[in-house]
């Protein structure tokens, strides 16, 4: 007697199908929950990417040590990135007197500082030849305080922001040690101070800041 057999075509298609409704229901939970948590390239909760690419172009600044600072006088690398929203925002050395800080979302310090330097721009006291940028790094969407773009939000620290790289691209560049990280510019674009850590006041930032400028 012979066997019936079953021709490989009728075997595999219960296969194809089963792969094809698990792929389906993995995108489908994807955009549900928004992506990956941990992922800070996803968007998170809000729908605002935490991380966007970053482009550098010039000679990256030596790192800030102890002792005299060998970046003072020399000018830093142009940073073009985005905003958390997408937006195109540069830092350009140059055509005016600028203060770049650089803040870590987890960081005790910068959650310290912010506030500070919110309270230093409500009182009238930055100097109207002065510019003020933010660059929110090292992002870790298992950490406290995520998202940065909520927690800047929040403290109303309302400046041009961008968003760095998952490499760090933009800190490395211009030579951070640690967090919360000041770069004062002049309007010639070259450095004209460095901070690592909490300055801790709004006088204190205040002088640091009329200080490296010639202002004090």
């Amino acid at each position: 007697m012979s066997k019936t057999q079953t021709s490989p075509g009728r075997k595999a298609a219960p296969i194809i199908a089963v792969l094809v409704a698990a792929v389906l229901g993995a995108v489908l939970i994807a955009v549900l929950t928004g992506g990956d948590k941990d992922d800070p390239t996803a968007a998170d909760g809000t729908g605002v990417a935490q991380v966007r690419p970053v482009t550098v172009t010039g000679t990256a600044l030596p790192p800030l040590g102890d002792g005299a600072d060998a970046a003072l006088g020399t000018k830093p690398p142009e940073i073009a990135g985005q905003s958390f929203t997408g937006n195109a925002v540069s830092i350009v050395p140059g055509g005016k007197a600028k203060l770049v800080v650089f803040v870590a979302h987890w960081c005790p310090h910068c959650q310290a500082e912010v506030p500070k330097l919110v309270e230093w721009l409500g009182s009238g006291k930055k100097p109207a030849t002065l510019d003020l940028y933010a660059v929110s790094t090292a992002v870790d969407a298992g950490a406290t305080n995520y998202p940065p773009s909520s927690w800047l939000d929040r403290e109303k620290f309302i400046v041009p922001t961008i968003a760095d790289d998952a490499q760090g691209t933009a800190r490395n560049a211009w030579g951070l040690p640690g967090y919360p990280y000041m770069v004062l510019l002049k309007a010639d674009g070259t450095v004209a101070a460095r901070s690592s850590g909490e300055l801790g006041s709004v006088d204190a930032i205040d002088a640091w800041v009329k200080a490296g400028l010639g202002l004090a």
